[in-house]
C-alpha cells in the first residue's frame, strides 16, 4: 500500500507507525478561539454623599407631608450633600437626592403656607390656635 497505513485512523509514513501531520498549521483546531480579554476594572465605589442626599431627600418628602416646616431641614441637608457628591463625580443617586430634596422642600413650604392661611381664616371666624 505505498507506505500508508490506515489502521486505527492513522496516516503513517513508511509503515513505521510515525503519524504524518496532514495539517499545514494548527489553525483548523483553533477555529473557536476565545477573544482577548481586557484587564478587569475595579468595581465602582458608591459615593456615600450621594446616598446620604437621597436618604435626606426622601426624609424631607415624608416629613414635609407629615409635619410641614420640619421637612425643610433634611431637604437643605440633602441639597448640600447632593452638591458635594456631584463635585466628586456625577452619579444618578446624587441627582435623585437633589430632586427629592427639592420636592421635599417645596412640599414642606406649600403645606406650611396652607397651614398659615388656614389658621388666619379660622381666626377670622373666632377660632384662635
Amino acid at each position: 500500500m505505498d507506505g500508508q497505513n490506515f489502521q486505527n485512523g492513522q496516516n503513517t509514513e513508511n509503515g513505521q507507525g510515525t503519524p504524518v501531520n496532514n495539517y499545514q498549521d494548527n489553525t483548523s483546531f483553533n477555529q473557536y478561539q476565545v477573544p482577548p480579554t481586557s484587564p478587569q476594572q475595579a468595581p465602582k465605589q458608591t459615593n456615600v454623599l450621594a446616598i446620604v442626599s437621597l436618604v435626606m431627600g426622601i426624609l424631607a418628602i415624608v416629613l414635609g407631608c407629615c409635619s410641614a416646616y420640619i421637612g425643610i431641614i433634611p431637604g437643605i441637608a440633602g441639597i448640600v450633600c447632593a452638591i458635594f457628591a456631584n463635585k466628586q463625580g456625577k452619579t444618578g443617586l446624587a441627582k435623585a437626592g437633589l430632586i427629592c430634596s427639592i420636592v421635599g422642600i417645596v412640599i414642606a413650604l406649600v403645606i406650611t403656607i396652607l397651614g398659615v392661611v388656614g389658621l388666619s381664616i379660622l381666626s377670622d371666624y373666632g377660632y384662635y390656635y
